[in-house]
């Protein structure tokens, strides 16, 4: 049943019958666990320093992002890119999904709205604001979205057993990063909202629709919590990044 409304973003169909859908033409050939990583730089450095094989890729017109197949001991995992963005949240974990990854880590940057936060700083996301557009396909719309709850508790438990540092709240899934205005983000940090990026809604939403475990680890990159953004030079803090990239690899093997 398709339900309309006067804008097409809150329009929805119910209907669970797409005319593509990705299990029609991918074969089940990955691991059950996923680490999904925007940390490309870090990923290269531990895919060199271990040594890991391509298994399979997420192909696109762009190019192809390659799986790769981490081993150690017992675990066997898969670990993978997704375009940035909604979009691309959303094909990557229904693809993924499609080839076999039954139970996903994703780690990745965002940005900080509140002005204590430490550059580096695990924020595990419980719920965002659905300020984009790919969420209000999979699920009717809503103000905010729950992250997966179950997976969420075991990825606290997990931080807590490991002893990092960690904070739980609220981020703004947003479609437009040059679009982050001060007024907006003081409504967002006013809702709760503690971080800004551009792919949680989405994935909440796809992992909602098919009831796959799913969480995320946010590293709390630049400020934008001021009258001026400050970068923090978040992008080259190589050494939080990779420890954030092996604390998610970490956590999906006990999930």
């Amino acid at each position: 049943m398709s339900l309309r409304n006067q804008y097409p973003i809150c329009e929805f169909d119910t209907s669970k019958n797409p005319i593509i859908h990705p299990a029609n033409f991918l074969t089940k050939s990955l691991p059950e666990k996923c680490v999904i990583t925007y940390l490309r730089k870090e990923l290269e450095r531990f895919v060199e320093e271990h040594k890991l094989p391509i298994i399979g890729y997420l192909n696109s017109e762009v190019f192809d992002i390659p799986i790769y197949e981490y081993v150690d001991g017992a675990d066997r995992l898969c670990i993978t890119m997704a375009f940035c963005g909604g979009p691309g949240a959303a094909v990557a974990l229904e693809e993924l999904h499609a080839m076999g990854c039954e139970t996903f880590i994703v780690c990745g940057g965002a940005g900080a709205l509140i002005n204590d936060s430490k550059v580096g700083e695990i924020v595990v996301p419980v719920s965002a604001v659905r300020d984009e557009g790919t969420s209000y396909h999979y699920l009717e719309p809503s103000r905010e979205i729950e992250c997966h709850k179950e997976t969420v508790e075991k990825v606290v438990s997990c931080l807590k057993e490991i002893g990092i540092p960690f904070k739980t709240g609220k981020t703004w899934t947003s479609d437009a990063i040059y679009r982050e205005t001060p007024d907006m983000i003081e409504r967002r940090r006013n809702e709760g909202c503690i971080t800004v990026e551009m792919e949680a809604a989405a994935f909440f939403a796809v992992s909602r629709y098919y009831n796959i475990p799913l969480a995320q680890l946010l590293y709390a990159g630049d400020d934008v919590s001021g009258e001026q953004w400050d970068s923090r030079n978040w992008n080259t803090q190589k050494n939080i990044r990779y420890e954030l990239l092996r604390t998610a690899i970490e956590i999906v093997k006990k999930l």
